[in-house]
């Protein structure tokens, strides 16, 4: 008996399967046969109902037997083209035989075939252009079936590639071994595997073939889950030392507040301080709204730590976001030691910072891809932190950790991630979340504005200025581009520093621009110096500016929906209503449309990241591509939330009660990783 990820015999071995359909299921990814029968199709072709002329079915489907009743030539040549009448016992109508002239010597009036295709009305007169016909002597019969369709390439037909999956199946399933415990099947009543495999290809009835996908949909996430499991356990080593973690109520930072903290902010606090007492490293996610108060959670885990003997690493995906920190820092945690390592410090200066991380004098230290450099050496690291997380990739976050003796691991995303995905994309990590907002946050209205109509923008722009306030312009371009017909930075804030906004100060940043330059630019902005500033995507975190009250975003379509979310996060800081512009051009596509409609109905960082999930799919929403985390055929991760979540609570009762699978019910799972390594590689992608 054999596991479907144990058939390993070449594909050639099938009858049929030359050089040319070899090279064409390669380009498929597609070299041996258990490959072969994962290679599931991208839809079905029902043809067990009937759809007469008369009646044809929701997609103009027609299924039924004809009979051939008259041919004739239709258009001039070059275009000319063969036309074949025929009926059955409810109407007629006319194939097209475009490119299939033979035809007309097999099409002959009398004869009678089974069809299906297509139909459409054009001139007044139903026709079907697309077609595929087979007498009714014919003993392999596809008209009564319900047929595959799989994705193709290079030279490969469906017909060839049936025949090649029908024969593995035939040679091959009977032999295919369970991959779930016996009690889970029994549980969701699913069919023996051979049978799932079997009728994923070529289901019986409609009905056997939604229990196929439902089986392989829930087996993909239940084998997924239970591999980052059991990695993750495999993994999990307790500390080296403990720290004698303070109680929470004990904290000045917290007794020095001139607020409350938000419940949100509480619970994950409480969750936190749980994790650091624990002899095991804290690995937990943060995830909330923009200006939730992340940050601040932060610095009170930070605190924890030093007041404790340990050293913090906080790290931050821009120079930016970095000098905001620090500054809020020695607010914050004004009574312990931290300093800001950046790429831009000299080598003196860098030299002090080395000496007194080694020495342990400095207890926090904030930077950007700095703390990656090889002459960083801690006295003591205990704690990570990880600002905007989903910047950074997998190997960059386990370079950080390892300067230390197996430090507590916090990030921390202003990318919301809907439950069911997070538990999935983050199997390694514990979730928290902060939804509530501080206390004075006022709405922000969203707007959106055909571009040739900004003037009614800049209108409204004027009017907020004239009452003191501050305003942000974002563009997709740092300049311009002969490319793409885009509007630019550069030259936009020439425009409205000279022409539109004269009477005001306007500065701009964007990447290129030096450091000190973009940090004096945005110390003006943030003192009320400089009343509108201009910039790409690079505020899009890291700006805090309560009496900036509205973001015009140009050329909006370009920019996802995370992005849009943080830019319009920016405004709204402070204790004025605040407004945001989403200007977009002419040409749309469909998404680009749902993007700004979802961003004009939704204020929710929430709800946009689940509308965002069924527009796109995951893409970088977590950073998949960074860290090549998974691999799914039937199973997506915008739909089956359900099934996902209950694969989910199935592992974790199977490893909190048999953490080994020693158990008999596991045998299966037990097998399937001893004997069956690439199992696991077909469904996880190891970064």
């Amino acid at each position: 008996m054999l596991f479907l990820g144990e058939l390993e015999q070449t594909v050639s071995r099938l009858k049929g399967i030359g050089p040319k359909t070899l090279e064409s299921l390669s380009q498929l990814s597609i070299n041996t046969i258990g490959q072969l029968l994962r290679h599931y199709p991208q839809r079905y072709e029902n043809r067990q109902d009937t759809f007469k002329l008369a009646s044809p079915g929701e997609s103009g489907e027609i299924n039924t037997q004809i009979e051939v009743i008259g041919q004739e030539w239709a258009g001039r040549y070059p275009k000319k083209f063969l036309k074949v009448w025929v009926k059955d016992d409810s109407s007629t109508a006319a194939l097209l035989c475009f490119g299939r002239e033979f035809l007309e010597q097999q099409l002959q009036p009398g004869e009678s075939f089974y069809l299906y295709g297509k139909m459409q009305y054009k001139y007044g007169e139903p026709q079907i252009s697309s077609f595929e016909i087979q007498s009714i002597n014919v003993k392999n019969d596809n008209f009564h079936k319900i047929l595959p369709v799989y994705p193709l390439s290079g030279s490969l037909q469906q017909r060839i590639l049936r025949q090649a999956i029908y024969q593995a199946l035939n040679e091959w399933v009977l032999h295919i071994e369970e991959e779930i415990p016996p009690s889970l099947s029994k549980k969701y009543d699913f069919p023996a595997q051979k049978e799932i495999i079997r009728a994923i290809h070529f289901p019986h009835s409609m009905e056997e073939l939604l229990k196929a996908k439902e089986s392989i949909i829930y087996m993909e996430w239940f084998h997924l889950q239970l591999t980052a499991a059991r990695r993750i356990l495999k993994d999990r080593r307790p500390r080296n030392h403990q720290l004698q973690i303070s109680p929470m109520e004990n904290m000045e930072i917290i007794k020095e507040l001139p607020f409350l903290l938000t419940p949100d902010q509480n619970s994950c606090l409480r969750d936190i301080h749980t994790d650091l007492k624990s002899s095991y490293p804290m690995n937990r996610l943060v995830q909330g709204e923009v200006g939730s108060g992340k940050t601040l959670v932060a610095f009170v885990s930070a605190a924890l730590i030093m007041r404790a003997g340990g050293q913090v690493a906080m790290m931050v995906p821009t120079e930016l976001l970095a000098q905001q920190h620090i500054k809020n820092a020695k607010i914050f945690l004004k009574n312990y030691s931290c300093a800001l390592l950046t790429g831009h410090l000299n080598q003196k200066e860098r030299k002090i910072i080395t000496d007194q991380l080694q020495s342990g004098e400095i207890q926090c230290l904030l930077g950007t891809h700095a703390l990656f450099s090889d002459d960083l050496i801690f006295k003591q690291l205990d704690l990570v932190i990880i600002d905007e997380q989903h910047r950074f990739g997998v190997k960059q976050r386990l370079n950080l950790v390892k300067k230390g003796s197996n430090p507590h691991l916090l990030l921390m995303t202003a990318t919301p991630i809907p439950r069911t995905l997070a538990i999935t994309a983050f199997g390694d990590l514990q979730i928290s979340t902060i939804k509530t907002l501080p206390g004075g946050r006022k709405s922000i209205e969203t707007h959106l504005a055909q571009q040739g109509k900004e003037e009614k923008v800049y209108d409204f722009v004027h009017g907020e200025l004239a009452k003191g306030h501050q305003a942000y312009f974002v563009y997709p371009l740092i300049e311009e581009s002969e490319k793409i017909d885009l509007k630019d930075a550069e030259s936009m804030y020439q425009l409205l520093d000279k022409k539109i906004f004269p009477q005001y100060k306007v500065a701009l940043i964007h990447s290129r621009i030096d450091e000190e330059e973009k940090r004096s630019a945005m110390e003006a902005f943030q003192q009320g110096e400089v009343h509108i500033l201009v910039a790409t995507s690079v505020v899009e975190v890291g700006v805090d500016v309560p009496n900036a009250t509205v973001m015009v975003v140009e050329h909006a379509e370009r920019f996802g929906l995370s992005a849009l979310h943080q830019l319009r996060g920016r405004i709204g800081r402070g204790d004025f209503a605040s407004y945001c512009f989403l200007v977009f051009g002419s040409k749309l596509t469909e998404d680009a449309k749902e993007r700004l409609r979802c961003m004009k109905e939704k204020s929710s960082g929430f709800d946009i990241a689940k509308r965002d999930l069924e527009i796109r799919g995951p893409g970088d929403i977590t950073g998949f591509r960074q860290s090549g985390f998974m691999k799914l055929r039937l199973a997506q991760l915008g739909e089956n939330r359900e099934t996902m979540e209950q694969a989910h609570e199935d592992v974790m009762n199977i490893l909190e009660n048999d953490a080994g699978l020693l158990n008999k019910d596991n045998t299966i799972l037990r097998e399937l990783f001893t004997r069956c390594a690439p199992f696991s590689d077909d469904l996880i992608i190891r970064g």
